[in-house]
């Protein structure tokens, strides 16, 4: 077992990754620095589900708006308790979460209402989030919402040999809607603020 203070130095996703953040790839860690804020930009091509239902929700979502080469600011520091803030502006469409951890080891990222929980897993040097439920906020209560109904979403963030920037890929569906969004690109970092 670590001492206190090693694991309080530790960042939110070092803590959740466990024994194998090591073997991420330099560019992930990164990213995911211990209570310190960094900031990145890159570009991103957006695709939105095709369905006029998909369409729809994603607008009432506020999700971003489809494009190839969108620019893409990506703002992350810490808060409160070892939680982070996480604030994505895609070309002017601000899309903020807050991030902590979940008993039992999960991230818990919740944007309004909605709080998503996944298992964080190194698979080779990607960082993989796995899904692992999704709550309703209502005050201080928390919903289940059942696996039926909920949400799904799909997230990877890798790096290329040579590369400094970190890959991001992540997809949004939804239950009878099909695929809401899917977003790609890089990040490249600027030194941490």
């Amino acid at each position: 077992m670590e001492p206190a203070t090693t694991v309080e130095r530790r960042g939110l996703y070092a803590r959740l990754v466990g024994a194998a953040w090591g073997q991420l790839a330099e560019p992930v860690r990164r990213l995911h620095p211990a209570g310190s804020a960094v900031r990145g930009a890159g570009l991103f091509d957006v695709t939105r589900g095709g369905s006029l239902a998909a369409r729809l929700l994603a607008s009432l979502m506020r999700l971003p708006a489809e494009g190839r080469g969108v620019p893409v600011v990506l703002t992350v520091g810490p808060e409160g308790a070892g939680g982070e803030r996480w604030h994505r502006d895609f070309d002017g469409k601000t899309f903020v979460t807050h991030q902590r951890e979940h008993p039992p080891g999960l991230l818990a990222d919740r944007a309004g209402a909605v709080e998503m929980y996944f298992r964080m897993e190194a698979e080779g040097e990607a960082l993989i989030y796995r899904q692992a439920g999704v709550r309703l906020r209502l005050g201080r209560l928390r919903v289940p919402v059942p696996r039926a109904l909920a949400p799904r979403i799909e997230a990877r963030e890798w790096a290329e040999a040579g590369d400094p920037r970190v890959c991001v890929r992540v997809s949004v569906g939804a239950p009878l809607v099909g695929p809401l969004i899917t977003y790609e690109g890089k990040i490249g970092l600027e030194a941490a603020a």
